[in-house]
């Protein structure tokens, strides 16, 4: 159209690689009880402060 145009660059910039099989592994079940919950989030380094902002 002759305007101004530049690249942009794709992908991702927080991982390097993707994996199908690794995808859903952290994901907590709906049948997960406040225990299970809690201990995933903190081996992610979140806390319960931060668990009951994302759900």
């Amino acid at each position: 159209t002759g305007g101004p145009c530049w690249d942009v660059p794709l992908g991702r910039r927080d991982s390097t690689t993707a994996s199908l099989a690794r995808a859903d592994v952290d994901l907590p079940l709906p049948s997960h009880g406040l225990v299970t919950l809690l201990a995933k989030f903190q081996n992610q380094g979140l806390s319960l402060t931060d668990m009951v902002a994302l759900v």
